[in-house]
């Protein structure tokens, strides 16, 4: 018997709150359907707020540190095998389009369609339609399609047809509203008795809009200036790269000033300042959930239908969970992951707790921070030293993360410490891998190449 096929759509800074609860303004039909007649997770937790660290966890079933990847330096996998290389394994043949510094990770096996596409804007570009007639081919029985898009990512375009307001109040509701359409023609094309179609994000993202009641902020910078600036600076020669850095951040040190003048005098919340004050060259990168809770959207074979799940679970167990419903026993590999079939079928599973990094910046040396989250209670904290930027929230009470109440709350930040080290026994932070380990670092050409790839995305 053939296994099902997967369709596996991975869009980059992807916020849950966007799709489901009183945050979401986008018109989004398509991904209603997928609730009322598949599966719906809305309290999926990323490994980390940054796209590879998210790969790390996600197509390893591991904590990132455990894999070799790690926030201080690019590394390829050590020790571990990708789902998507155990699924080739199994018989499944690899098709798709993925960002090309993955190329040097050991992430992402070769496809059989042997193409390189960086998807910068899956559903507005020339990427679209490739992708859509991808899927309209003949592919060898059973596949994987796997694409990346960077429709929500800094910086955002919309396509014409979704600036009117009624698609969102910001151009990242409205490209919520385009990615669902997109979505759309997709499920049009693909048998959902015999593919699994899967859709969540590698993390989330600030937004540098507000609009409530009388008032209407938006920070949100041009995308096409963007587009034209990050162009140019990719062309810079490597001997004025410091020049090029200084120019960045004193554009960005005057943006910052002129927002915050315009908003001093506002009674805004600590959670609407942060959106609003985001920016690429921030020094402190903290894990709110606007950063690393994305929705997990299942549809197809072996899916019950019309199931919200908010349990929380992460996004390292999403291919466990696959293999399951595909009738594959999961790879011989110690992993932290486990299978969410069990509340597919209404039982119940322990509470898993999240273990998240910061990501690294490639020219400026953000605060780096690791951290838990439980369903009550999120914490996180300087990476090399506990005493350092403790944050402690109660998730009931403050589900937007507003009130730091780790100095009057020390018992529990001795409990949530206590399931770090837990958590993190027995490997290196610094190195990546287990103590014992010895460390396997890209090569400077390799690390290069990455480090390009991910300036093309915007990264700093």
């Amino acid at each position: 018997m053939i296994k099902p096929n997967i369709l596996f759509l991975l869009f980059d800074s992807f916020r849950a709150d966007k799709v489901y609860g009183p945050e979401k303004n986008s018109l989004t039909p398509n991904f209603d359907y997928i609730k009322k007649n598949g599966v719906f997770f809305d309290h999926v937790i990323s490994s980390s707020d940054g796209s590879l660290l998210s790969y790390a966890g996600l197509f390893s079933g591991k904590h990132p540190f455990k894999t070799g990847m790690r926030s201080s330096k690019l590394t390829k996998l050590i020790d571990t095998t990708s789902y998507l290389e155990f699924l080739k394994n199994q018989g499944y043949k690899l098709y798709g389009c993925m960002p090309k510094s993955n190329a040097f990770l050991d992430i992402i096996p070769d496809f059989e369609n042997n193409e390189e596409t960086f998807c910068t804007s899956g559903i507005s570009t020339e990427e679209s339609r490739i992708t859509l007639d991808r899927l309209n081919s003949k592919m060898k029985e059973p596949w994987l399609f796997l694409m990346h898009a960077g429709d929500l990512h800094f910086p955002i375009t919309n396509p014409k047809v979704f600036q009117d307001e009624k698609f969102g109040s910001n151009n990242y509701e409205k490209q919520v509203s385009a990615i669902d359409h997109w979505l759309g023609k997709v499920l049009e094309k693909i048998d959902l008795k015999k593919t699994l179609v899967v859709v969540t994000g590698d993390h989330g993202s600030y937004i540098q809009s507000l609009k409530k009641e009388s008032l209407n902020i938006d920070f949100q910078d041009k995308a096409r200036l963007q587009m034209k600036i990050l162009k140019v600076s990719t062309k810079f020669p490597k001997f004025l790269e410091p020049l090029k850095l200084n120019l960045f951040l004193a554009r960005e040190n005057m943006s910052r000033k002129r927002k915050e003048r315009k908003i001093k005098d506002l009674n805004l919340k600590p959670h609407e300042i942060r959106g609003l004050l985001s920016q690429r060259s921030d020094l402190k990168r903290f894990l709110f959930d606007e950063k690393t809770r994305v929705p997990l959207f299942m549809i197809g074979p072996n899916v019950d239908q019309g199931i919200i799940i908010s349990q929380q679970v992460r996004l390292l167990d999403v291919f466990p969970t696959i293999c399951e419903i595909v009738g594959i026993s999961d790879k011989d590999e110690e992993i932290d992951g486990v299978s969410l079939y069990p509340l597919l079928e209404n039982r119940k599973i322990d509470d898993l707790v999240a273990y998240m990094e910061s990501s690294p910046a490639i020219l400026i040396q953000p605060t780096i921070v690791i951290g838990i989250r439980t369903d009550e209670y999120k914490y996180f904290r300087n990476r090399y030293d506990s005493s350092k930027n403790v944050h402690l929230y109660d998730l009931k009470n403050d589900p937007y993360e507003d009130d730091n109440i780790a100095d009057r709350n020390k018992k529990i930040v001795e409990e949530m410490e206590d399931i770090l080290k837990i958590t993190i026994s027995g490997f290196s932070l610094e190195k990546g891998c287990r103590l014992e380990s010895t460390d396997d670092d890209l090569g400077t050409k390799e690390t290069n190449m990455v480090e390009k790839q991910l300036k093309k995305m915007g990264y700093i």
